[in-house]
């Protein structure tokens, strides 16, 4: 098992706002990585997985957890007429013991300054989407150690109850995801030069005391295995009458456009991201009686590969 070392972050320091939410190198040494392949637009639907490894022998992180409460945030990139359905996610936490829980946050994205779009510190987590709460921890590999805390590093595979969703619409150009959990820290990428691996956006921290902040060419480690869709009406005759009608609806809706598709699956998500039911026949009716009042996205997959999403509103 390879040896990965942490080594505490000076106290006191005015850019860690006197709180440590990291540790190992200061912020101006700050560490990233390397990505097996990153989410990405696509035409149909297609694996858009996600992964960002160390791969050396020098490692960093951040703590998750503290007396100001720390968080940390990575961003997910997403188009407006895209969605991510993401079927597991991978995270490398760092604690003594095994956690027992590891939950996530959703937040949309916000500029930190507004009024200066050059600044590469824009972009960081705003209000929350929505958060997992139903997920379990699968399995775990001990992948380093850290004798000053005595913090075993590990790589969390966490089960998820149903798929997490991802619509464009939730947010503008990208969606943060924060790790929960009873672990001290998340573990980060190590090439803090060249800010090589970073997804979209670099690592977000942020806590109780202060706000949301990013810390340049830094990158947690995690994997998504997810797919990806983009709304494709190409093959639509009448693409501007592609719809669900009636919406709002109340015991039921039928699509408008799909006269000449066969429609394969139709999956209703709600808002939160979590998938509420799953029609996979051609039927001209969906009925929605049973579900909450509300808002939910309906993602439906016709026989030729193409993907449409529209949002309904449950009354």
């Amino acid at each position: 098992m390879k040896k990965i070392v942490f080594f505490l972050s000076a106290l006191g320091s005015v850019f860690y706002y006197s709180q440590t939410p990291g540790y190992g190198k200061s912020v101006s040494n700050a560490v990233s990585g390397n990505i097996k392949s990153s989410p990405k637009i696509q035409t149909k639907s297609e694996s858009c997985n996600a992964v960002v490894i160390n791969d050396t022998d020098e490692q960093n992180g951040v703590f998750i957890i503290g007396n100001s409460g720390q968080k940390a945030a990575v961003d997910i990139p997403i188009a407006a007429n895209q969605t991510i359905n993401i079927n597991s996610i991978v995270v490398t936490l760092a604690s003594k013991l095994p956690p027992t829980l590891v939950n996530f946050v959703f937040y949309n994205n916000v500029l930190s300054t507004p009024e200066d779009p050059e600044d590469p510190r824009r972009n960081i987590p705003h209000q929350q989407i929505f958060e997992v709460t139903d997920s379990t921890i699968e399995s775990y590999e001990d992948v380093g150690y850290e004798p000053l805390h005595e913090f075993v590093v590990r790589k969390i595979k966490v089960k998820l109850k149903t798929p997490i969703l991802l619509n464009g619409t939730m947010s503008d150009g990208r969606i943060w995801m924060s790790t929960i959990s009873d672990a001290n820290a998340w573990a980060t990428t190590a090439h803090y030069e060249t800010g090589e691996g970073v997804i979209g956006e670099s690592l977000a921290m942020g806590s109780n005391n202060y706000n949301w902040f990013q810390l340049l060419n830094q990158e947690c480690l995690y994997e998504l295995e997810a797919e990806c869709d983009v709304l494709n009406v190409a093959d639509v005759k009448n693409n501007s009458n592609v719809s669900i009608y009636p919406n709002p609806a109340q015991d039921y809706f039928e699509y408008k456009g799909f006269e000449n598709l066969k429609i394969v699956s139709t999956n209703i998500y709600a808002s939160d991201g979590k998938l509420v039911k799953t029609d996979n026949f051609n039927k001209p009716k969906i009925n929605v009686s049973n579900l909450k009042s509300g808002v939910y996205f309906i993602q439906t997959k016709t026989l030729n590969g193409n993907t449409f999403t529209n949002k309904l509103i449950k009354k």
